[in-house]
């Protein structure tokens, strides 16, 4: 038996927001720990980190900490104008314990160690401190006013009402009007699958009822119809963009597991919450290893809610296993009405959104008198992207949706709409679930990156009758062998008659060319496939190009395309154009 003792910092950074762990700002390290009992590092480090808070005069900061299969993360708070501070502060107690364990004793020079680190930490403690952005904060929380802080700015008021300031040049409290700044309607949306497109949904609901919505996700940052900028906004720094943005109305804010992780949430207080669905995904970061862990990361959006309600999925069990833990006001959906959590919910006066006949249903929670509202929202086979109900997975975030606008007190009959004018193009929701129609045939493109996604892709095309099936399919490099499998058993699923392995050099990420695309053609022949019904392409677009040549009427395509998506949409977009003018 190897009984070595390795101690390995994996991470450390700022929280500045409520998080997994509590509630507090602070600092966190994530490190591996093996060949030692657990709480026996954390107890050394306790030790320690108490001696520098105190030292550092911080005797009123806390401590927190969470062991996980293969370490610890150790989090301490701190105020917000010392955060990059502390992060030292616990990085020095994480050294000292881990000298003390990997030793066994404490250094002749240990003392004069203590006293040169905290001189150093007070140095930098004193470089740091704000205590008029402290005292704004304070007053701030005092008087009912939403914040936002980050390195450069300090704002009060969200929308048209907000007002910044540099953090180095901050007002006069008493010259502000404290009654100007005003909050708006606020929801997150979270989730495994399914959270970028339910923010699109809402921002045309949103923009139905005559309000300009403002939206942040991992794909763009978007006030009304007007694209702030592209990239991965579905963090604090996003949140803070669109909050701070004069035009927002109403705020929409994706926010992704890695954001939780990393900061916490982007603000305290909302006013409505989605959780879409929970799948294994992104594993192994942070200290989450299980889709359990992953289900108490997404379920951290619960703790921006005082009054507001949580949208959980009754059709996922690890939101139906952690709902009673859950603490907050609570509105179910599914796709099946007679769901045990669904009508256990309602019995107790909860309001639940399902599908009946064919048509989506919203029943309002009981109110004081008993009383209680349903009103048929929409037919299914009406909004486009649920391609007559085929997408299954497309139905349930219409239903997130929909629950989720009732939570902000939005008209029945606008979401209605909204979901009948939201298409599966690439304007309304580009990369997931697109449809394109040419030569008679159906192009579906997504960009289905987990086995959830992916069975939910297959389980749609599979829902879909066709004289021929094509699949062109493609995995990101840094998936684990397992992982590509699964996603192309789940692919597989839809039953194609031709497959397209496409290389994507640009998601290679330490794969040989060749490794990736081989290894889904192996896990297709094994599962039944001919090979001579196999082909490659160098990427995407070739492998689009390669499915197009080949479509007849009456024919299904499905695309996975990971990259070069503006070049795939630019080749089937032009087809498509090319078939409506010979009709």
């Amino acid at each position: 038996m190897n009984n070595t003792i390795t101690l390995t910092l994996d991470d450390q950074r700022r929280l500045t927001g409520k998080s997994l762990l509590w509630n507090k700002s602070g600092a966190i390290i994530d490190a591996f720990v093996s060949g030692i009992d657990k709480q026996t590092v954390v107890d050394q480090w306790l030790i320690y980190v108490n001696q520098l808070l105190a030292a550092v005069d911080w005797q009123d900061e806390s401590t927190c900490y969470r062991i996980f299969e293969d370490g610890i993360s150790l989090a301490i708070s701190a105020p917000m104008d010392a955060l990059y501070a502390s992060c030292d502060v616990n990085e020095a107690a994480w050294d000292f314990a881990c000298s003390k364990i990997l030793t066994g004793s404490i250094s002749d020079t240990h003392q004069q160690e203590m006293d040169k680190t905290v001189t150093r930490l007070k140095q930098m403690i004193a470089e740091e401190a704000n205590p008029a952005l402290l005292n704004l904060i304070d007053l701030a929380i005092k008087n009912h006013v939403d914040y936002l802080v980050d390195d450069d700015e300090f704002s009060l008021g969200y929308g048209k009402s907000c007002q910044r300031w540099p953090v180095t040049s901050l007002p006069d409290p008493t010259q502000l009007n404290w009654q100007h700044y005003q909050s708006i309607p606020i929801a997150l949306v979270t989730g495994t699958n399914g959270k970028s497109t339910t923010v699109r949904i809402m921002s045309e609901i949103i923009k139905q009822s005559n309000k300009c919505c403002g939206v942040t996700s991992t794909d763009f940052i978007r006030v009304g119809e007007k694209i702030i900028d592209y990239g991965d906004y579905s963090g604090p720094g996003g949140a803070r963009m669109l909050l701070r943005h004069p035009e927002t109305e109403t705020a929409i804010l994706e926010v992704a597991r890695g954001g939780i992780l990393r900061r916490g949430l982007p603000i305290d207080h909302v006013d409505a919450a989605l959780i879409t669905n929970i799948a294994e995904d992104h594993l192994g970061q942070y200290g989450i290893n299980t889709v359990a862990g992953l289900a108490q990361t997404k379920a951290v959006v619960a703790k921006a809610l005082t009054s507001g309600v949580l949208v959980l999925n009754a059709d996922d069990p690890y939101l139906t296993a952690l709902a009673p833990t859950l603490t907050v006001n609570k509105c179910w959906f599914s796709l099946n009405e007679n769901n045990p959590v669904l009508q256990q919910h309602k019995a107790i006066g909860g309001a639940i959104c399902f599908i009946r006949d064919g048509a989506i249903f919203y029943c309002t929670e009981k109110t004081s008198t008993g009383e209680r509202l349903e009103s048929m929202i929409v037919a299914v086979n009406d909004i486009p992207m649920t391609l007559n109900g085929a997408a299954q997975h497309n139905v349930q975030n219409a239903l997130g949706a929909t629950a989720l606008a009732k939570s902000l007190h939005i008209d029945s009959a606008v979401i209605g709409l909204a979901l009948q004018n939201f298409s599966s193009n690439v304007d309304d929701n580009p990369g997931r679930g697109n449809q394109f129609k040419l030569n008679g045939a159906s192009v579906i493109m997504d960009f289905a990156h987990n086995v959830h996604g992916m069975n939910a892709m297959a389980l749609t095309m599979a829902n879909i009758p066709a004289s021929r099936k094509f699949l062109m399919l493609s995995h990101a490099g840094d998936r684990s062998n397992d992982d590509m499998i699964k996603m192309t058993k789940s692919a597989l699923k839809m039953k194609p008659d031709i497959l397209v392995a496409a290389e994507t050099v640009e998601y290679l990420r330490g794969r040989e060319l060749g490794e990736i695309s081989n290894l889904i053609a192996k896990v297709a022949i094994e599962s039944g496939m001919s090979a001579d019904n196999i082909y490659f392409a160098e990427g995407p677009y070739q492998g689009a190009q390669q499915i197009v040549n080949q479509l007849s009427a009456n024919d299904l395509a499905l695309l996975i395309v990971l990259s070069e998506r503006n070049k795939v949409i630019e080749l089937l977009t032009k087809k498509t154009n090319q078939t409506a003018g010979m009709s």
